[in-house]
């Protein structure tokens, strides 16, 4: 028994015991759902609806306060606590989504879920940016200010600061612990070992590159990601500010180019996405209940609402204006699923990829769909996956830092501590199949929801306060007239 299989046989009894309880499930209309996807799909409800459907009325100005065009007073122009600009966290937090789960899942739910999958998708990125706003204004409220001026913020520490209720307060440290315990391990597997184990093997495959020394691969990433996150999360921003949009930009040009070749199929794809969103065909499970239940299930993988990542990014902001902030983190949910995860979904649909594709699945789709254009296509959807990849591993990398540092104490031999572990990981992965690994790190990342919404449906109140206070201030969105 080799290496590999001998750490999956010793962590497999303990990794199907937490998976079990974590994704413990109900049954409706004979469709299994896990309760925390439950639990984030009715967060995502439950918050545009006391924001009166933000994801549709605030969109503009979040695009007029990232693109500079609102005229109110800039405080990142001015000496402010923070590291890094809005653009800087928001690429930062597309980055840490946009992974290989974007194009892997995407092409999972249409070929479990059907086209009609897509519709959902789209319509559940548009109900998580409320859920993003929640969570990232309480990040930025609460985030704490360090000695030498950075700042550390997350649901650790509006879990902390912000829940003072006498009945609940003695409990907070506690439950903040154990978020960042569960991201440090969800960094470690999800954001790490699966990304670049996934990525490895997408070029090998294609390319034949590293075949039999993948691990030459894992280490040239990680010295790369090392040499990056020494920098923390300025060096991490300029990163995922530069790459980040030309990738995604990149990836809806050939998307693009490929609806255009095959563009006599477009409207039969468009009507049968429509009819299918709400008659899917008898394999899909529970029908539209089901077609449903998958889209949301991807979009909440896919943009990671609701799982408290994004405000630790965001937490690093040069601001001092959380709603506005907040605005602009919406717009992750919307450009990973609605923008990136809906445009693999549909050019797997409109080229035919998913069909006859029994035992294809994940990138493999994908990259039929590519392949349809030119060969060179899918070596070029390989690169731009790499890039993916490696932004989502920067990112990954100071999440868990971040939580690490919280459990262990901010300093810089805390700090290098976690970045050799979670390095010497990413070799690790690239040349090792640790199947039980990744099943373990999914679920300490589905269970990041239970400590956060928490916290966010408790400080609910604090969060359409300050909404409200801010539209009526710059004469804004629904509130404007509301006190």
């Amino acid at each position: 028994m080799n290496l590999d299989s001998q750490i999956d046989s010793i962590l497999s009894p303990v990794a199907n015991k937490i998976s079990g309880i974590i994704f413990s499930h109900v049954t409706i209309h004979g469709v299994r759902v896990e309760f925390l996807i439950l639990l984030l799909m009715i967060a995502a409800f439950y918050f545009s609806y006391r924001t009166r459907f933000i994801g549709f009325w605030g969109f503009k100005h979040a695009l007029d306060l990232i693109t500079k065009k609102y005229k109110h007073e800039d405080t990142i122009k001015r000496k402010k606590h923070g590291e890094v600009s809005s653009f800087q966290a928001l690429t930062a937090t597309i980055s840490a989504s946009a992974g290989m789960g974007n194009v892997v899942g995407s092409a999972l739910a249409v070929s479990v879920g059907g086209p009609g999958v897509i519709f959902w998708m789209m319509i559940a990125g548009i109900f998580s940016m409320a859920l993003k706003f929640a969570e990232v204004l309480l990040g930025l409220k609460f985030r704490q200010i360090n000695k030498d001026g950075t700042s550390s913020g997350g649901p650790m520490y509006y879990i902390i600061n912000g829940l003072r209720a006498p009945w609940i307060k003695p409990y907070t440290p506690y439950l903040a612990k154990i978020y960042a315990v569960c991201c440090v391990f969800a960094m470690i597997g999800g954001w790490n070992l699966f990304q670049i184990n996934a990525i490895t093997t997408q070029i090998t495959n294609v390319t034949g590159l590293f075949a039999g020394q993948r691990w030459v691969f894992g280490l040239i990433v990680a010295v790369i990601t090392y040499v990056t996150v020494i920098g923390g999360i300025k060096a991490i921003g300029k990163f995922t500010s530069k790459v980040t949009p030309v990738m995604c930009s990149l990836y809806v040009l050939s998307a693009f180019i490929i609806c255009l070749l095959n563009f006599n199929h477009i409207p039969h794809t468009i009507a049968l996405i429509l009819k299918e969103a709400f008659q899917p065909q008898a394999i899909v499970s529970g029908g539209v209940w089901g077609c449903m239940l998958w889209g949301f299930r991807r979009a909440m993988f896919a943009n990671e609402a609701g799982l408290g990542t994004a405000p630790i990014a965001f937490s690093a902001v040069k601001t001092s204006k959380p709603v506005a902030q907040a605005f602009i983190a919406m717009l992750q949910p919307f450009v990973d699923t609605v923008i990136v995860g809906a445009a693999t979904a549909f050019i797997i649909v409109v080229t035919g990829s998913y069909l006859n594709a029994t035992g294809i699945e994940g990138i493999e789709l994908t990259s039929r769909a590519f392949a349809t254009v030119c060969p060179f296509f899918p070596v070029l959807l390989t690169f731009m996956a790499a890039c993916f990849v490696l932004s989502t591993m920067l990112c990954g990398s100071y999440y868990g830092t971040k939580s690490w540092t919280f459990l262990f104490g901010e300093s810089k031999a805390t700090t290098r501590t976690f970045q050799v572990i979670y390095c010497l990981f990413i070799i690790i992965g690239s040349a090792m199949n640790l199947k039980s690994v990744v099943n373990l790190s999914d679920a300490f990342t589905l269970f990041l929801a239970v400590p956060n919404l928490i916290a966010v449906f408790l400080l609910s109140d604090i969060i359409i306060k300050e909404l409200k206070r801010y539209c009526r201030r710059y004469n804004i969105g629904y509130f404007k007239n509301l006190k």
